[in-house]
């Protein structure tokens, strides 16, 4: 056994006699004039230090007959505490002083909470992360900062129910801003679709050469047409860009401001 344990375990019995002794001398009880190994010996003597220390409970007005009615206009008299049984005084005062304890223990753990508002560590890094990459998805968190996926998605649930975080989803891909970023909710999402490689150079193309077609696009990114067509009506569904004919071609701009 540790010696922090044994002496926390002393402590805690030292009290106890010390409150059981207290008990006794506010009583004006004899056991204290008796030998405290005695005591500890004997201790069913502190709840039934004698034969004749307990009481019989009478009725107030002698026997009652079938036809008669108890007054019941209250109590006979009102007594303290320290008038009350041993074992009473003792049963509270016992609980007191665990309850006090007890608390005294934990209150330095509880006031720690409340001043550093529950701050994890890890969570900590996480909100630094975000804050610092407005649309990151979970998949970088996890890889750069050696997050298991699911241990992530229980930060990332908590910062979400405190209103910490806005989360964006578009498509399979879910951004995470931090709720101070001050990105326009267009702009957030400009920010998703550029998270796919070829959206991004196409983006980059149309807003660097207004009013290109389709098969400009194609040629000049070597990207399939079908693909680049795919791209096109992702991007004007969230109006990033729009479309004008001319003719038989199809001629794209920039929606961003």
């Amino acid at each position: 056994m540790k010696t922090g344990s044994i002496i926390k375990k002393g402590i805690i019995l030292l009290a106890i006699l010390v409150t059981i002794l207290s008990v006794c001398t506010l009583n004006g009880n004899d056991l204290i004039n008796r030998d405290p190994f005695f005591l500890l010996l004997h201790p069913l003597e502190i709840f039934h230090p004698d034969d004749n220390g307990g009481y019989i409970v009478t009725p107030a007005i002698g026997p009652v007959g079938e036809d008669e009615i108890v007054k019941s206009s209250g109590a006979d008299k009102t007594i303290t505490f320290w008038e009350l049984p041993l074992w009473i005084q003792l049963s509270v005062i016992s609980g007191a002083a665990f309850s006090t304890l007890t608390l005294l223990k934990c209150f330095p753990i509880l006031l720690g909470k409340i001043l550093s508002g529950d701050i994890n560590p890890k969570l900590q890094e996480i909100v630094s992360y975000i804050t610092e990459n407005p649309g990151c998805l979970e998949s970088e968190i996890s890889r750069d900062l050696d997050i298991k996926r699911g241990t992530l998605r229980y930060y990332i649930s908590r910062l979400a129910s405190d209103n910490r975080i806005q989360t964006i989803k578009k498509g399979k891909i879910k951004g995470i801003f931090h709720i101070t970023c001050s990105k326009t909710d267009d702009q957030k999402l400009l920010h998703l679709h550029r998270k796919n490689k070829n959206r991004k150079q196409i983006i980059q193309t149309i807003t660097e050469r207004p009013g290109i077609t389709g098969q400009e696009l194609s040629s000049h990114l070597n990207i399939d047409k079908s693909t680049v067509h795919w791209h096109i009506t992702e991007l004007k569904k969230d109006d990033l860009i729009c479309i004008e004919k001319d003719g038989r071609s199809r001629r794209y701009y920039s929606q961003l401001k």
